[in-house]
């Protein structure tokens, strides 16, 4: 139900369309009693006049009467307008405010004019006056109660006119009858409120029943139209009323044959017409009872669903509304498997068994030319649900995505639970046509908020379609069709329809091979870690070291970070070899000279490893490296996951003396906020801005602004992807302090050269003993690591 904003009769909270519905019922409402409310005004003065006809001045009572017959006929022209039956919306606003107005001045006539003659009145006319004065506090209250304005308007001066003239007056009776009326000022205040909410609400509360009532019309209608089952209406003994059009074709009877007769006479089974009939004798709810049936000589199966009502539309007594839907292919499934072998428990959906067979069937019997579709799909972060809400809420969840799913599939369609959060769509025909357009309206319908429990659920789903070919002859290669496509939507980001192309089945292959070849490639030390210089800006000398992995396939070659770290991130050797890297980057440290210091870079998954503190801190202690030496690297997609664990964990580390640098800085979406949020060592300046310094001016201004910052927050700067000595001018007038590129040498394994375990000087770039880079533009992103 809708309700006011406030107790304060504000309705500027409100839907425009329903205001706009309250200021024309509040304007019809009041018109209603204005003529009454004038004529009893008009006595009530002719009262008064009489009352004080002695003691006023004549020309007196003929000018206050005069003003109040003024005040009076402008209310009786509002009061026409009010009648109107279109009045525009800046109109009505107008007219309020001009009633209210009105208001106001009849108010201060009565109560200036009661408020003078208090002072006058004796013993009995005093009596009289407080009458009227109580009289015409209550009536204009009730006169005005659909104008809330207006109504605050006369209680307040009313009651102040009123305050004022027994206070003038003086005297014990005249008190007392001040706290009553501040009593019953405030009663009638309290009132005017709940009486005009009341009727806010009210008005609101039937328009929304007229709007539910109409929707639910459109809707059946739409229904009886559009729908494959249709709906009945039975009286209390069980005939037939206001037959559909689609029941009359299902039933494969005239509307006169159907109305007016009763149910069970089209049941065939005498136990199905006594089930169906000892259902609606006692008038109770019933749900999916299925019954067999003959149509035009054909033997087809019902389902029939009502539900008890007490509704007399034209004067009809419906008992009972329910709904019919044919189930004769899904019976005669039922009739060749048992229920419990074929179908999923939890959500009435046919099981992965029953799918299998299906699929299978569907396949061996297809021919050239048939449309077959297979969707497959699993919800998003499901597990996330569980762990959350708990397997209960997961289970009512997957639940109500099937009964949504449901109404997608058509005759020949099957959709089917595979177990867990895993589901499949087998469509055929014109469906598998538009497999993939099915698929993007189940994306659509996962993706609308379920509200469990009191919890709002909001999840997504992944689809992969893969279509079927006449030289697909074995089913579970549709299947891994389909679950190829399914993975790369995974890939793609989630929530999304991915349809298979071909190929898809040769990259899972060289990824399955990948990923076999990865997992034996720490036990066959075909892992190694490269390292590149990290170079004072200033003097040339080699500061330290970044640990950068490498991998020596014996048939691959080199294989670069970008090729395989994605393919660990996701099966969890990461968390393996990230151990590896970092004991072996601080026992190659330890051998180098004091002053050479290592970063190694950490992924997120890295970061929630509850081993990684032991890791680093048993390195040291076994090297006896100067934790100051070691540096960590992180980027700022590590700080979104987790942000204020990964914080807590990166307090942890510099407490040992660790030093913990941003890399990347610039590329991502809050790196400020990241440099407030944890005081990091280092800045690393990204290449993107270092490439172009040389040439752009927004490349200087925005490095330029990153190292001022770094500066002031006591920070370290190392500018990434150096290879022009211009570059190098650029940034020493910035005022960087460090740099790393291919100018001054690409990532090496020092293992290899045992003159570089000592401190070096870079020679100057002319000299010719350095390695120059080849073709650096093209080689650098192979280049670029992801440790």
């Amino acid at each position: 139900m809708k309700k006011l904003a406030d107790q304060k009769n504000n309705l500027r909270y409100l839907e425009q369309s329903d205001r706009d519905l309250v200021s024309r019922e509040q304007l019809g409402e009041h018109g209603k009693s204005i003529k009454v409310a004038i004529l009893s005004n008009a006595v009530t003065a002719l009262v008064v006049s009489a009352l004080f006809f002695n003691q006023l001045h004549i020309a007196v009572l003929i000018c206050w009467n005069l003003v109040l017959a003024g005040a009076s006929i402008h209310r009786l022209q509002l009061g026409k307008q009010t009648q109107k039956p279109t009045i525009s919306r800046g109109k009505a606003l107008r007219l309020k405010k001009r009633l209210t107005f009105n208001a106001a001045v009849y108010a201060s006539i009565w109560g200036i004019a009661i408020a003078c003659l208090l002072t006058l009145a004796g013993g009995t006319q005093f009596g009289l006056l407080a009458v009227i004065g109580a009289g015409q506090l209550s009536a204009g209250t009730l006169t005005y109660r659909h104008l809330s304005e207006a109504s605050r308007a006369w209680i307040l001066i009313i009651c102040t006119c009123l305050a004022v003239g027994l206070i003038a007056r003086g005297g014990i009776d005249s008190y007392a009858a001040l706290v009553l009326l501040t009593m019953f000022a405030i009663v009638l205040y309290k009132n005017s409120v709940d009486i005009f909410n009341a009727f806010v609400n009210q008005l609101l509360t039937r328009q929304e029943s007229s709007q539910s009532a109409e929707t639910v019309k459109l809707l059946l209608n739409d229904f009886e139209e559009q729908s494959a089952d249709w709906l009945f209406s039975l009286d209390q003994e069980g005939f037939l009323i206001d037959v559909c059009d689609r029941f009359t074709q299902a039933a494969g009877r005239p509307r006169e044959e159907l109305e007016g007769h009763q149910l069970i006479n089209l049941l065939d089974d005498k136990e199905d017409r006594w089930h169906l009939t000892n259902q609606i004798t006692k008038t109770r709810s019933f749900r999916d009872i299925s019954v067999a049936v003959n149509v035009r000589g054909e033997r087809r199966w019902w389902t029939i669903s009502a539900r008890a009502t007490n509704s007399t539309p034209l004067g009809k007594n419906i008992a009972m509304r329910g709904v019919i839907a044919d189930i004769t292919a899904q019976k005669a499934a039922e009739e060749k498997v048992s229920y419990m072998a074929h179908f999923d428990g939890l959500t009435d959906l046919p099981n992965r068994r029953l799918f299998n067979d299906t699929l299978n069937r569907t396949i061996h019997r297809a021919k050239e030319g048939d449309n077959i579709a297979l969707a497959f799909f699993d919800l998003d972060h499901f597990k996330a649900i569980n762990d959350t809400l708990g397997h209960p809420i997961g289970d009512k969840l997957l639940q109500k995505i099937s009964r949504r799913l449901e109404t997608l599939a058509q005759s020949g369609d099957l959709l089917a639970r595979m177990g867990g959060d895993e589901f499949a769509f087998l469509l055929t025909g014109e469906q598998a046509v538009k497999a993939e357009e099915i698929a993007n309206v189940v994306v659509e319908e996962v993706g609308v908020p379920f509200v469990i429990d009191g919890h709002n659920i909001v999840t997504g789903v992944s689809i992969g379609v893969a279509q079927w070919k006449p030289e697909i002859d074995d089913p579970d290669k549709l299947l891994k069709y389909a679950d190829l496509a399914l993975y790369s939507a995974k890939r793609a980001g989630r929530n999304r329809v991915t349809i298979f192309e071909e190929g898809m089945d040769i990259a899972a292959e060289k990824r399955r091979a990948l990923e076999l070849d990865l997992r034996a490639s720490l036990g066959l030390h075909e892992m190694h870690l490269h390292y590149q210089p990290l170079v004072d800006i200033n003097t040339l000398n080699k500061t330290g070291y970044e640990a950068l992995l490498r991998w020596e396939h014996p048939e691959r070659g080199t294989v670069m970070p970008d090729d395989f770290i994605s393919v660990a991130e996701e099966t969890g050797m990461i968390i393996q070899l990230g151990e590896w890297i970092i004991r072996k980057a601080i026992e190659d440290a330890a051998s180098w000279k004091d002053d050479l210091t290592v970063a190694v870079n950490l992924s997120p998954s890295q970061m929630r490893s509850p081993s990684l503190i032991s890791t680093i801190v048993n390195a040291l202690a076994q090297t006896g490296l100067n934790p100051g030496r070691l540096e960590l690297e992180i980027t700022e997609s590590v700080l979104m996951q987790d942000s204020e664990d990964n914080i807590r964990l990166l307090h942890q580390l510099r407490d040992l003396g660790i030093k913990i640098s941003l890399d990347d800085f610039g590329t991502g979406y809050s790196s400020l906020n990241y440099l407030r949020s944890f005081p990091f060592d280092k800045i690393k300046i990204d290449r993107c801005f270092v490439n172009e310094i040389d040439s752009r001016e927004d490349c200087r201004a925005i490095i330029r602004s990153i190292i001022g910052l770094a500066k002031n927050l006591g920070m370290t700067t190392t500018a990434e992807g150096v290879e022009r000595q211009d570059q190098v001018e650029q940034l020493r007038l910035e005022g960087c302090d460090q740099v790393q590129g291919f100018l001054y040498g690409k990532a090496e394994n020092l293992n290899w050269y045992t003159d570089l375990r000592s401190t070096d000087t870079v020679l100057p770039i002319g000299d010719t003993s350095l390695p120059k880079p080849v073709n650096l533009h093209n080689d650098k992103d192979k280049e670029r690591k992801r440790a």
